[in-house]
């Protein structure tokens, strides 16, 4: 984290980033290190091992989502909770912080904090969407012009 504490958002993992992570867990299995700082559970950091999931509803909308999983361990604490709609969660690379996903949903399975799953929309495919209806949209800014 960078010392004032502010971390710049300057690019997005894309859909061949997230099928092939370059980062390993403790386990040994390929993942990304990612954190976000969310209003109800603060500054969180977990290991994603980027598979995406993409659904058709029956009137031929795609969704897709990415699981978080927390770690196997018992003791540590859900990585979202209720009030964290919405959070940015990023992924840094050579001291560059990258959008992985937008967080909407935290799941226990049961009620071990172990069994803690949390499903995102991929931040390729959101900003995706949003170039579709707002074709000069900018994200990654550091001059506003008047």
């Amino acid at each position: 984290f960078p010392k004032e504490r502010k971390l710049r958002i300057e690019g997005c993992t894309t859909k061949e980033d997230l099928a092939c992570p370059t980062e390993f867990n403790s386990e040994g299995q390929c993942c990304f290190i990612i954190g976000k700082d969310g209003n109800a559970t603060n500054l969180t950091v977990e290991h994603c091992a980027g598979l995406e999931l993409f659904t058709l509803n029956e009137v031929g909308i795609e969704s897709v989502k990415l699981s978080i999983y927390n770690s196997s361990i018992r003791t540590t604490e859900p990585f979202s909770a209720m009030g964290d709609l919405g959070t940015l969660i990023w992924h840094t690379r050579n001291g560059k912080a990258h959008i992985v996903n937008q967080l909407h949903l935290g799941v226990n399975k049961g009620s071990l904090t172990s069994n803690h799953v949390t499903y995102c929309t991929p931040g390729w495919y959101l900003l995706e969407q949003i170039r579709k209806k707002f074709k000069c949209a900018n994200f990654y800014h550091t001059i506003w012009l008047t």
